[in-house]
């Protein structure tokens, strides 16, 4: 609380304003009633809360707002003393002349109020310095800072933006739009994927995105969102990587195995190295040091720290092209909830709205739920989100991840022809998979594009290399038999 004897913010003429023009206008009423609250005016001027509280509830009864019903809503409520009585009601009502500095006194009383806000909550975390134990100081400075956020946002009110004004803005936009030769080029201002096929679909991970990479254990979750960094990377834009399962080090040692084609399992065991594998790693950790990645392996990181150093990273280099949390279920908050549920639903809304306040796009890698594994084609769905329906709902682009399988051992003697079509086609589409990568080594995953506000849905079929944590790109000529196979599928598919 803030100290006794404290004359804090505030503008009474301001206030005296703004309530007189209540009165006398309908309009000004509606507009008020959008941007003010009874909290935003001064405490010690208990006459005008008083008689801002009696014209919300008349609002809100739909009641007409003059000199009369307020009196008498005020005598109901036992607050027509504190009011000043009919008198200043009076006075209010007749001080106004003018209505055309109405949006300035509005802005002069949220304003006061909002520094009154600021002063008492810095003067609360400096009490909670001198008189609480702080078991954590970082925790304590992003909830800090996360507060005085929510303050400078407090009833943030934007107008209508008229036709013309939102054409013009297009206009010049289009102006510097780059015509496009092929139709998997990026919007402009967005992050590249580095895959053609989910550039096509996506046009590339937008600013104030949030894209939520979901799969089952052991499908290449983690790889995909590591490519999709390094490839952001390669592009030149800033990534901020926080692994909350996996330390640095063995991430690197991951983007090496990519970069460099040299299997993961070498570079920890050190066998089959020689001289000219040693240059192809030392080369790969030569041209990693060069990017513009940034990992925090805090295990069990606290959403709102991941908020705190998302911005301070975007000040220091000015150009971040993405963040990645791995994964979304690891990270947790400095508040008691009910459920895990309720906790994830936080976490995700929160992630949301890092995206749009620093205009990044942000991927949320999630797990998927057993559901997945109980039906026949092992095809994910939005449902199989783990834990909250908050993530697909906040998420703009939700992508889950599908192996399919070639598991002959199940007893299809109950199965419909289609369940042996459905095991042919996509022996047929490993068989490519495998002759693209040229061995046995690679399989085919899916990337199911299951919700995509701002383009297509779909899929997209990507070669993983496990041994070497890569997912690459198919050539066109296998791209297009994928394709033709899908479309096989889908025409037996439609059984009705």
């Amino acid at each position: 609380m803030a100290s006794k004897n404290k004359v804090l913010p505030h503008n009474t003429e301001a206030e005296k304003a703004v309530l007189g023009a209540m009165i006398r206008s309908t309009s000004i009423l509606y507009d008020v009633m959008a941007q003010l609250t009874e909290n935003d005016f001064y405490e010690e001027n208990e006459n005008h809360r008083a008689i801002f509280g009696a014209i919300e509830r008349l609002y809100r009864k739909s009641v007409p707002v003059d000199v009369q019903t307020i009196t008498d809503e005020l005598i109901n409520s036992k607050e027509i003393e504190i009011a000043g009585g009919l008198e200043y009601l009076v006075e209010l009502s007749d001080s106004i002349i003018t209505f055309a500095n109405i949006d300035q006194y509005i802005r002069i009383v949220k304003e006061q109020s909002n520094l009154r806000a600021f002063l008492k909550t810095i003067e609360g975390y400096v009490s909670k310095c001198y008189t609480s134990d702080i078991e954590s100081v970082d925790s304590f400075f992003a909830q800090a800072q996360k507060d005085i956020t929510n303050i400078t946002e407090k009833r943030r009110v934007g107008d209508f933006q008229t036709a013309e004004e939102v054409s013009s803005h297009l206009a010049e936009e289009l102006k510097h739009l780059k015509p496009a030769t092929t139709d998997d080029s990026i919007t402009q201002g967005a992050t590249p994927t580095g895959y053609s096929e989910l550039n096509k679909k996506t046009h590339g991970f937008k600013p104030g995105e949030l894209i939520v990479v979901a799969a089952r254990p052991g499908i290449g979750k983690t790889t995909l969102s590591l490519n999709l960094a390094f490839n952001a990377a390669k592009h030149g834009h800033t990534v901020a990587y926080f692994s909350l399962e996996m330390p640095a080090q063995q991430l690197f040692k991951r983007l090496v195995s990519a970069d460099s084609n040299v299997k993961l399992d070498s570079l920890i065991s050190g066998f089959g190295l020689n001289q000219n594998v040693q240059l192809k790693l030392q080369q790969s950790c030569n041209a990693l040091s060069k990017m513009s990645i940034y990992i925090d392996d805090t295990a069990g990181i606290q959403i709102l720290d991941i908020v705190a150093k998302c911005r301070k990273l975007k000040e220091k280099t000015g150009n971040l092209g993405l963040v990645v949390v791995d994964y979304i279920g690891l990270a947790r908050t400095n508040t008691h909830y009910d459920s895990r549920q309720l906790e994830v639903q936080y976490i995700s809304q929160t992630l949301k709205k890092l995206a749009l306040d620093l205009n990044v796009p942000v991927i949320a890698v999630a797990q998927l739920n057993r559901n997945v594994e109980s039906r026949s084609n092992g095809e994910p769905m939005l449902s199989d989100l783990r834990e909250s329906g908050s993530i697909e709902q906040d998420a703009d682009i939700v992508l889950l991840l599908h192996e399919t399988s070639l598991d002959k051992s199940s007893d299809c003697s109950k199965g419909s022809i289609f369940d042996k079509q459905d095991r042919a086609v996509n022996e047929a589409q490993q068989n490519v998979a495998k002759q693209e990568a040229g061995n046995n080594e690679a399989k085919l995953v899916n990337i199911i594009i299951a919700k995509n506000r701002s383009g297509q849905q779909g899929k997209v079929a990507l070669l993983f290399r496990r041994p070497y944590c890569k997912f690459d790109a198919l050539s066109k000529e296998g791209n297009a038999q994928i394709q033709s196979l899908e479309a096989e599928r889908l025409t037996y598919g439609n059984r009705d």
